[in-house]
């Protein structure tokens, strides 16, 4: 993606010379993206202006086109103008797909602590009530922003570990996920069929929605240098892996969309992150990543503007 804007040109330039990890990160997520239309970088660009940063940039277009302020919004994530990046592949409308929700603002709004929570997903005594009460919670929160999935079968054996939860933060890049010493932050983990998704989707199509599924890209990514844009021409986007023992792993296909009212049957487990977690090695993690992307579109020098920064 590179920018027609001189001005964002010189501050990406400046971000790619930062010694934060981080914000190189950012810088090379922008130029290794080839997902976005010409159209769609020219509406990002439209929110400019010559003071502001590129993550300020890059927060206030997803605010505003991507997440919206209604649910009624359509996100420029699954329109036309997003052509790129629309997935197109049929999927198997009983396939399962898995999410992990962050509740504790959830739980505040429904006054209840985790441990009831808890108690009320465990498969032998579920308290449906409760669920249905922490499903209508979502529905407060204004917006359409796209969700991140990926499919069940990819990570089985990880829900199968009693360490699941930190295996699927890792496991899906979820980075920002990341409590501070003492911290606690819990979850929820969502259970659904493609066609929710696509039950969803009918309802929207007349709005504008030209796809159910979207590949996400660096506009759908603001300021995550856990996010790695996949490559035009690959059937997949894949979740940046970000522990050490995912190297050995095969990469989990991620996808993105379009935004659907949650029922009480699809919330099916909870768990909590207790911080501080294991830190990440953010460039040997990207490092990988890069590597695999070359194998899998067959582009050996793809990225070869990037090196094994250290980090911070």
């Amino acid at each position: 993606m590179q920018f027609s804007s001189e001005h964002l040109a010189q501050k990406l330039t400046t971000l790619r010379n930062s010694r934060s990890s981080a914000d190189r990160a950012l810088a090379d997520n922008f130029v290794f993206e080839e997902r976005v239309t010409e159209m769609r970088r020219t509406d990002f660009e439209g929110f400019d202006a010559a003071t502001i940063s590129i993550r300020k940039l890059q927060s206030d277009y997803f605010k505003t086109e991507v997440q919206g302020a209604r649910h009624t919004h359509i996100p420029t994530t699954f329109r036309a103008i997003n052509s790129l990046a629309l997935y197109g592949a049929e999927i198997e409308p009983n396939e399962k797909l898995i999410r992990l929700e962050r509740v504790d603002e959830i739980l505040v709004g429904a006054g209840c602590d985790f441990e009831t929570l808890h108690q009320a997903l465990q498969p032998r005594s579920p308290d449906e009530a409760l669920k249905a009460v922490l499903a209508e919670q979502w529905k407060v929160y204004p917006g359409a922003r796209p969700s991140f999935v990926a499919f069940k079968s990819e990570v089985a054996d990880d829900l199968k570990a009693t360490d699941w939860l930190m295996r699927l933060r890792n496991r899906l890049g979820l980075g920002h996920f990341s409590p501070a010493p003492g911290e606690r932050q819990s979850f929820v983990l969502l259970e659904y069929k493609v066609s929710d998704v696509l039950s969803e989707w009918e309802r929207l199509k007349t709005g504008g929605a030209e796809r159910a599924f979207a590949y996400p890209t660096v506009l759908e990514a603001p300021g995550s240098p856990h996010f790695f844009p996949s490559p035009a021409g690959l059937a997949s986007s894949f979740a940046v892996d970000l522990s050490e023992a995912g190297r050995a792993l095969a990469s989990i296909r991620e996808l993105l969309h379009v935004r659907i009212s949650y029922r009480a049957e699809h919330l099916v487990r909870a768990g909590q992150l207790v911080g501080p977690l294991p830190p990440v090695r953010l460039s040997a993690a990207r490092d990988t990543h890069l590597d695999r992307l070359r194998s899998a579109s067959g582009r050996a020098d793809l990225g070869a503007y990037m090196s094994g920064e250290v980090d911070d």
